[in-house]
Formats: C-alpha cells, structure tokens, sequence
C-alpha cells in the first residue's frame, strides 16, 4: 500500500481516493467509518508490534516511531505517563539482546531515559534509532490510541489509570475494568500463546473486536463470541 501511496503523490491524487481492496472485507467496514479513520491521523503508541500490524492490515501510515519494537510492560507504562518528556531523549545504544532466530547476534536495545526500547527486528543501532528519530516528528498529538496487553490485573490497573481518551489493554480474563479488553485464547487456532493471538489480530487473522471502532472511538464492539 505504501508504494501505492506514493505512486499516487507523485499524481498528486488524493490519499482518500486509495482503497485496498481487502479493507473492504474486513468485518466493520463501512465507507464513512474508513474516511473517518484516514482523516483522523491518528498516532498509535503500542506496547509491541500491534500498531505495526494493525496499520498494515488497514493501510495506514505510521504515525509512530513505536514500530518493529517492544517494551516491558514497566517501561511502557513509565513511557505512558509522560511521552512528550520520554521522546525528548535521544535514544542512545545500550547492549545487544540474547540470540534470537531472527538475529543470531542479538538485536540492539537502545535506553531512552531510564526506558528500555527492543528493537526486535533491527540488525543496526544506528538504524534503529535513524529510524526512530524520523518517525517520533509524525506523531499527532492530538489523536492518539494506546494499546497493551498485560496478564497481571495489577498492570491492568495501571493502565487503566492513565489520562488518555482511547486506551486498550487485551487481557486473557474477563474484566470490569473499562480499559480490559478480553481475548479468549484458543479462539485463533493458529495463535501460540495470548499474546500471539493478540498480535494476530492486529494482523487481520481473527477479529475479536470491529477495529474501525476501536481506533476512531475507542469503542468495545464484539465481533466474535468468547
């Protein structure tokens, strides 16, 4: 989709004239709810690869530097309670994870303050933080989404208590709290683990909630039963 986008500015045809194809079988499309959601520019600050995955599968623009990365759930929330402070550091190189498949020779983990930032799927530090650095000026502060998963209902409640408008926090249980929204593992077939079924969602594999709601509104709407 990106390439499409910028095959078309060099046209300069309008970004609402573009469409995948597949947006439109999506479970909650409606035409106005996806121009909505593209003239909303919205910023998504996700505790991992989620807001990647999502702005894939809807063919939104990263309005983030929260890309191809993870935080602890610690460090996120700390990340949370003051992002405009956090994202004036500038990220600088901290050590090289353990071995993964991925990186047999460890992916770079960059501090910013005292935050931890696991850039997963870089090789290079200086790529990681060139790209970070690009990203954190597309950031519209005036429309965001936050989203994490926690297992523990005390991170939970955390979460819940941050002073934003549009906050998701999946859960593998069922909670009264109005941020907890509950994934039931098992649903996805396909999905290892909870939080693999979280990102899979993300991703466009199962829709447990209507996605267009949830990140023009912050709205709760079941599509599946659990």
């Amino acid at each position: 989709m990106s390439k499409v986008t910028q095959t078309a500015a060099e046209f300069k045809l309008p970004v609402e004239k573009l469409l995948g194809d597949w947006i439109v079988c999506i479970p909650g499309f409606t035409l106005d709810k996806y121009r909505k959601l593209q003239r909303s520019q919205l910023s998504i600050f996700a505790m991992n690869c989620f807001g990647g995955f999502i702005s894939h599968t809807l063919g939104l623009p990263f309005r983030t530097p929260i890309i191809n990365m993870f935080f602890s759930e610690q460090d996120f929330v700390r990340f949370l309670r003051a992002p405009r402070i956090c994202l004036e550091y500038s990220p600088h190189f901290e050590k090289l994870s353990e071995p993964t498949v991925e990186n047999p020779d460890g992916y770079p983990i960059l501090s910013l303050g005292n935050i931890s930032l696991n850039m997963m799927h870089y090789r290079r530090a200086d790529d990681a933080i060139s790209t970070w650095n690009a990203r954190k000026t597309r950031i519209n502060w005036y429309n965001l989404f936050v989203m994490m998963f926690a297992e523990d209902e005390n991170i939970l409640r955390e979460f819940d208590a941050l002073p934003y408008g549009k906050k998701v926090c999946f859960v593998p249980f069922k909670s009264d709290v109005d941020s907890a929204w509950y994934v039931k593992f098992g649903v996805d077939k396909g999905a290892k683990n909870f939080i693999d079924a979280v990102n899979r969602f993300g991703g466009g594999h199962v829709f447990y909630y209507d996605p267009f709601d949830m990140l023009l509104y912050g709205k709760k709407t079941p599509l599946i039963e659990m």
